[in-house]
């Protein structure tokens, strides 16, 4: 079971493992780009709309109805992120609202949502997050979560830190450049480092999205949870949307890849980035074995 989302309202779905789609996006929201998707089964899905009307929306019959359940007050608030720990705990964040990033949860799948008011720190002016490929919020055990930004003009982007439910948030500075199309862009969590060595290192990519920049920092990790952070060694090619762990049921597991417009790398440790393809993609998802990565012009694929 597949789900996508993207431009003009579209939610498409495969029960085939990608091999036949159907489009089954919500109705009375022409022109909204529904770029976070998170599906529970074949039949039950959230989305989140990146624009204005910032809105939640739960499907529970394959996207033949579905349900608006939030909508944000504010006209500057835009969805760039949700995910779920399970079933019934999740979270979405906006860009800034009111000097802070606007933080809904929901512990019901989705059905209801509440605004999180417990510590979020002030923004920098300017800064927002990227909404390319639903993978700037990264959700951890026991509430812990990491979520990065860009958006202010500085050499450093920002990332924000919570260690458990409840608690407060933290901003660290990541050593990516920021600017209005410039940070990070996706953070996931990598294999443990070595033989002996329980370390997971965390691993966050962006760049400047426009293809006529060159983007000198394309990747960073840190070794301590999140609360500090190195440039990798060997960098990815070019700006970069989307990066995750390679599933351990594959022949190549306890392996990273991050994708981007310009193309795919592969890291076995995440400091370390080699060219895999010139072929580009926006986003990656994750199954028990497989990985799959979509991108413009429809295109589709999965690596086994």
């Amino acid at each position: 079971m597949i789900w996508a989302s993207g431009a003009e309202a579209t939610v498409i779905r495969s029960i085939d493992g990608g091999e036949t789609w159907q489009p089954c996006g919500p109705a009375g929201f022409d022109g909204l780009e529904f770029r976070c998707v998170c599906a529970f089964s074949a039949n039950v899905a959230c989305i989140a709309s990146a624009g204005t009307p910032a809105v939640l929306l739960r499907t529970e019959d394959g996207g033949e109805t579905w349900k608006e359940t939030y909508r944000a007050e504010s006209e500057t608030a835009f969805f760039d992120a949700m995910q779920f720990w399970d079933a019934d705990r999740g979270m979405a964040v906006s860009d800034p609202v009111d000097g802070r990033l606007l933080v809904v949860e929901t512990n019901d799948g989705g059905n209801s949502w509440r605004k999180v008011t417990n510590g979020i720190p002030l923004a920098r002016p300017g800064e927002a997050a990227f909404a390319a490929s639903n993978s700037s919020l990264l959700l951890g055990a026991d509430g812990q979560l990491w979520f990065g930004t860009g958006g202010a003009e500085s050499d450093t982007s920002r990332l924000y830190t919570r260690s458990g439910w409840d608690q407060p948030w933290v901003a660290v500075p990541v050593p990516m450049p920021s600017s209005q199309a410039a940070g990070i862009f996706a953070i996931c969590q990598g294999p443990a480092i070595g033989e002996g060595d329980a370390t997971k290192p965390l691993i966050c990519v962006g760049g400047d999205y426009r293809a006529s920049e060159t983007s000198e920092v394309t990747a960073c990790i840190s070794l301590d949870d999140g609360a500090t952070w190195q440039r990798v060694a060997g960098q990815p090619e070019s700006f970069r949307s989307d990066v995750m762990a390679i599933p351990e049921g594959s022949q190549i597991a306890r392996a990273l890849i991050a994708v981007g417009p310009a193309g795919t790398d592969l890291s076995h440790d995440g400091t370390n980035w080699t060219s895999l393809s010139d072929i580009g993609f926006h986003c990656l998802s994750a199954g028990k074995t497989k990985l799959f990565a979509c991108g413009s012009d429809g295109r589709f694929a999965q690596l086994e």
